[in-house]
């Protein structure tokens, strides 16, 4: 008996020792590995500056013409694109060695002028980062047809495939551009409930082509980079809910095609059901992106919108976003006609 407890004792002991010598290690392997990350973030750190204090001595901002003239740099095209009058010093040196290191090719098939800053911005100042994200946008812009999608509605030879597909989309006015803020940026309509095809790639050329028509519209009022969005969940059930790889995919093109281009996102009469399928997006969302979202619920929601948008706009926001005036229902042949940068009854 007494050699069976001095045994225990004994394994005891050495189980205990064993899970100290475990603890210690991994403490040992977490620091190792922020150690790591931290030289990482260092490195990652000088590499952002020295390309920006490279791009200062190597250009000089024109102070009569606001534009970016250079030295040496071979790529002509750089130097017709001027530095949005937004940008801060430290963000015109980063615009500078983005569009210094761009193709020509890459330039040319820019969207707009400003989205080297809009992609500064989003990568928090890393110029390599956002070199990269911009690099692939464009890819990505090429392979979805973008500019093909936009074109098919209303211009020349467009492709049909696209303006059928579109159209049966559209049918339904599940989404479409409604109305202005005070700033002119235009809202874009989000009706889940609405919700006719259950087909991932029409969805996603839906949501696209009225990413750019909101932009577009915003661009006609002088407001180029924003759009704000109105999701109204009135009649959503999980019936209606898109497939999780159609959301993860529509979160993929907001934010990582499309950042700096949200002012805000109001929720409206979201139901109980819904907060299961926030909780399952909710992980996949950027942090800034969070913060843009409002839960616009009760007087208080309602009240949130009104201030935003003013009083003179307020008059043509839907019911479901505050709206107390009489406000005609969208039509989705009459909207699809439009010209593209024209919203909905404007």
């Amino acid at each position: 008996i007494v050699s069976r407890k001095i045994r225990t004792v004994t394994s005891s002991k050495q189980q205990q020792a064993t899970r100290v010598q475990l603890v210690a290690c991994a403490q040992k392997h977490k620091n190792i590995s922020v150690g790591q990350e931290k030289q990482r973030e260092t490195e990652k750190k000088g590499e952002t500056m020295a390309i920006k204090e490279g791009m200062a001595q190597q250009y000089t901002l024109d102070d009569d013409r606001d534009d970016i003239t250079t030295g040496d740099n071979n790529n002509d095209t750089a130097g017709d694109f001027e530095i949005p009058s937004s940008a801060t010093a430290d963000e015109a040196i980063g615009f500078r060695a983005i569009m210094a290191s761009l193709s020509k090719s890459e330039i040319e098939s820019m969207p707009d002028k400003n989205m080297p800053l809009r992609y500064f911005r989003a990568h928090k100042g890393d110029v390599p980062g956002a070199l990269n994200g911009m690099r692939n946008t464009l890819e990505w812009r090429k392979a979805f047809q973008v500019d093909e999608l936009l074109q098919s509605i209303q211009g020349e030879n467009g492709n049909s495939e696209f303006a059928e597909q579109l159209r049966k989309e559209a049918a339904t006015c599940k989404l479409y551009v409604r109305g202005y803020d005070s700033e002119g940026r235009a809202l874009l309509y989000m009706r889940p409930s609405d919700e006719n095809t259950q087909n991932e790639t029409g969805n996603l050329r839906n949501l696209v082509y009225h990413l750019e028509k909101a932009i577009a519209c915003s661009n006609r009022k002088g407001n180029m980079d924003k759009v704000g969005i109105v999701i109204d969940y009135k009649g959503y059930s999980l019936r209606n809910a898109p497939p999780m790889s159609t959301s993860r995919k529509t979160l993929d093109i907001l934010q990582n095609h499309y950042p700096e281009r949200l002012h805000k996102a109001y929720i409206c009469n979201p139901p109980f059901v819904f907060r299961t399928f926030w909780a399952f997006i909710k992980p996949f969302i950027d942090p800034v992106t969070k913060q843009k979202i409002l839960f616009c619920v009760g007087k208080a929601g309602m009240a949130q919108i009104a201030k935003d948008v003013g009083p003179e706009n307020a008059k043509k926001l839907e019911k479901c976003a505050g709206g107390k005036g009489k406000v005609r229902p969208c039509v989705a042949t009459e909207y699809m006609n439009l010209p593209f940068n024209v919203a909905f009854d404007e």
